[in-house]
């Protein structure tokens, strides 16, 4: 962006984008070069590369009979749902975010913002949409994320002149609550293992397996038999089940992870194998046989906790219940955080700094040796087995 002189005239030379998308170059004549005109176009060059930087760019407020004001004159016709779809396909996300950002639109956004053009959507608007996410009981959290797609696609739109003020401009972030970490005890694990395993003997290897692993819900749920390797040892985290109920990627690259089984593990595994090894893919199973959803997991957890008189925890606890026991047993903080697939050991330290005494192994044992009242549970599974 310039100003220079065109024989005796000023001209400011830019770039922008016109309402169909296009980036073109704007070179626009602003008066004779005298003293007082040119200090006159110095304060409108910043200006107008001001609005440019924070996608604030009105080019009919700066040039209302440039030359590429015939663009602009009709640049409000143009749908939100039109534009929304225009610039998903020119966005380049990984899929599990586009299907994230799919997800989104169809069950919030679109309702509220799909039938108004562009230009209707100010910050009032805005503000009405959040505030009926938050009627309507979202956490503070789930919000923003809703808010996070919805105002990319309208800085994008300001940018290329569809609108002239980006109106989420001034709209902060709700304040989120921290994520609260409210594992299980070694008592209350061994006390629910101990229960299931008379109560609910898949429920009890399944809840084994994820006390062992740390897997993300969405990761449990996807889990293949195909990603099991029993001979290496290893479950192999290659997809996870999404909040649409899509299968796709993990959560992250560091999240595409290799899990290490201990033999306890592993028993469960085969116990469980002979329950669902032939009835599909998938390792774990609700009680209909199907893959688990989110509400199913959720509504399970709340029955077999409440008859083992335990306070309810939701299923993402098991994450932070095996980072937290598996720490406090003294494995090596690196070996979890690569179980967890966080991308760096500090992340794990941050989150779990206060269950974290003295480190000395990398391997998984210390907490065997202290869960290893379990194996008799498991030789008990076993046999209850083989004689039914």
């Amino acid at each position: 962006m310039s100003i220079r002189k065109r024989g005796n005239q000023l001209v400011i030379d830019f770039r922008c984008y016109l309402p169909d998308g296009r980036r073109v170059r704007c070179v626009e004549t602003s008066g004779p070069d005298t003293e007082k005109n040119r200090k006159h176009v110095e304060r409108k060059h910043k200006a107008i590369e001001y609005a440019l930087s924070h996608g604030r760019f009105d080019y009919l407020a700066f040039f209302p009979h440039g030359t590429k004001a015939k663009h602009f004159e009709n640049r409000s016709e143009m749908m939100f749902s039109d534009w929304w779809n225009q610039w998903l396909r020119e966005k380049s996300v990984r899929p599990g975010t586009e299907s994230n950002y799919r997800y989104q639109y169809e069950n919030h956004i679109e309702p509220h913002f799909g039938h108004l053009e562009l230009s209707e959507i100010d910050q009032g608007e805005i503000l009405v949409f959040r505030k009926r996410l938050e009627g309507k009981g979202l956490k503070a959290s789930t919000i923003n994320v809703y808010l996070k797609p919805l105002c990319q696609a309208l800085l994008a739109a300001s940018k290329r002149g569809l609108i002239p003020v980006y109106p989420c401009l001034d709209i902060g972030s709700l304040s989120e609550a921290r994520a609260s970490i409210d594992p299980l005890s070694f008592d209350e694990l061994k006390h629910w293992l101990d229960y299931l395993s008379e109560k609910a003997p898949e429920w009890y290897d399944m809840i084994l397996f994820w006390s062992r692993t740390g897997l993300r819900p969405g990761e449990l749920y996807a889990l293949r038999w195909e990603h099991v390797d029993f001979f290496n040892k290893k479950a192999m985290i290659r997809e996870a089940k999404k909040q649409s109920g899509e299968v796709g990627l993990p959560k992250t690259n560091r999240s595409i992870r290799d899990v290490d089984l201990r033999p306890t593990v592993i028993d469960a595994l085969k116990r469980q194998q002979a329950r669902t090894g032939l009835m599909g893919q998938h390792v774990f199973l609700d009680f209909k046989q199907t893959t688990f959803a989110a509400h199913k997991m959720l509504e399970g957890f709340r029955h077999w906790m409440r008859l083992a008189g335990l306070k309810y925890r939701p299923p993402k606890q098991m994450r932070h219940t095996f980072a937290t026991l598996h720490l406090a047993a003294g494995e090596q903080i690196g070996w979890v955080a690569e179980m967890m697939g966080h991308s760096d050991p500090e992340i794990t330290w941050k989150k779990y700094y206060r269950f974290i005494p003295n480190l000395t192994r990398d391997d998984g044992s210390a907490f065997e040796k202290i869960m290893d009242s379990e194996n008799q549970i498991g030789n008990r599974l076993v046999t209850s087995l083989v004689t039914t």
